[in-house]
């Protein structure tokens, strides 16, 4: 299945050797940033070398690609696969005293014959012919810092937190959350920054890979309480997978399969018609994998003959119908109050794809 990224992007107003089967909307796109985004970053002249900050450009290319993926969403709703006659401008708003920064992208989305598309497509593998001693440097500490990462030596200062940002040094993920996670408990302070530069190295992968990586650490974290961390990852990127979310529900594990329900409360960038069977599916699963644990019974009232109707929860305690266990503080699908009831998630579910429907 396409995904928004895919979308061919040109400066062109024709692409040689592929079809354009239609023409649709012109799109555009702006984006704003403040002067003192640019301007803190002189605040320190340690990068800049020749009158040239790498920082600065670093930032200046993350705004220019932002501007073009915003585009590429745009014509991934229209059900565009390409943009052609891309045209990306910048310029200064000044007003009051202050001034901003806007980039403006604009292109026309287009439908383009698929079977060009992918034999037009770059192959991202492909060796260059030449490389520069600033790559060979860079690939060289790039390598040193997933070494220090895999033996267990990476230390997290500031310097780390933007090398690993800036490179995209996803290969040591796992061992940087754990290190983070050592901090859960100990030191609230530094877990918290710490925790905050976590989520901006997650937000320069792809997003092929942001799902891959917290979807099985999801699976693989033993800590309850950092577990529920990464979850709100899942929630703040919009990373919501069926696929891996089915994996976790068939683990057996009730807590792993438990944190899959909490998943199923965040959303996904995009929906489409193929979700409204996979949310039907869920639906049943969820229903086969939460059982009753207690058992339904009756009891006479205090100071009436008249029978109630009661569950006996696991631990055997009798509870009136609809409370948790006072107890052991567990509903009778085996749920606690701090967790998202399944029942819950399954209105929330059925709600959704009636508000998909609308739209495909």
């Amino acid at each position: 299945m396409m995904k928004y990224k895919d979308i061919l992007v040109s400066t062109a107003s024709t692409l040689e050797g592929i079809k354009i089967l239609a023409h649709l909307n012109p799109i555009s796109t702006h984006i704003v940033a403040g002067t003192n985004l640019f301007s803190d970053l002189f605040a320190s002249l340690s990068d800049v070398f020749g009158g040239r900050s790498s920082t600065y450009q670093k930032q200046i290319s993350s705004l220019y690609n932002q501007a073009i993926d915003e585009l590429r969403i745009k014509a991934f709703e229209l059900g565009a696969n390409g943009i052609i006659g891309l045209k990306v401008d910048m310029d200064e708003i000044s007003g009051k005293g202050k001034s901003m920064f806007m980039i403006t992208a604009i292109g026309s989305a287009v439908v383009i014959e698929s079977q060009n598309l992918k034999a037009n497509t770059p192959n991202n593998k492909s060796k260059i012919e030449n490389v520069s001693v600033e790559n060979i440097n860079l690939l060289r500490k790039r390598n040193h810092t997933i070494s220090l990462g895999k033996s267990g030596k990476l230390v997290l200062d500031e310097k780390t937190w933007e090398f690993i940002t800036a490179n995209q040094v996803f290969e040591i993920f796992d061992n940087v959350i754990g290190l983070v996670r050592k901090q859960l408990d100990r030191d609230t302070e530094g877990f918290n920054t710490n925790y905050e530069h976590t989520l901006n190295y997650f937000a320069s992968f792809t997003d092929e890979k942001k799902v891959e990586l917290i979807y099985n650490s999801i699976a693989n974290e033993q800590n309850e309480n950092f577990a529920l961390r990464l979850c709100i990852i899942v929630e703040k990127f919009n990373l919501l997978d069926f696929n891996y979310i089915n994996k976790i529900l068939a683990l057996d594990d009730f807590k792993k399969q438990k944190l899959a329900v909490r998943l199923l409360c965040y959303d996904k960038e995009f929906y489409s018609k193929d979700d409204l069977i996979i949310i039907e599916n869920l639906i049943e699963t969820l229903n086969t994998k939460f059982p009753e644990k207690g058992e339904h019974s009756t009891k006479k009232g205090v100071f009436s003959s008249k029978e109630k109707e009661i569950w006996i929860c696991e631990c055997k305690t009798s509870n009136e119908i609809g409370t948790t266990c006072k107890n052991c503080f567990k509903d009778i699908y085996g749920f606690t109050n701090n967790d998202i009831k399944f029942k819950d998630v399954i209105v929330l579910l059925e709600e959704r794809a009636n508000l998909i429907s609308e739209f495909v």
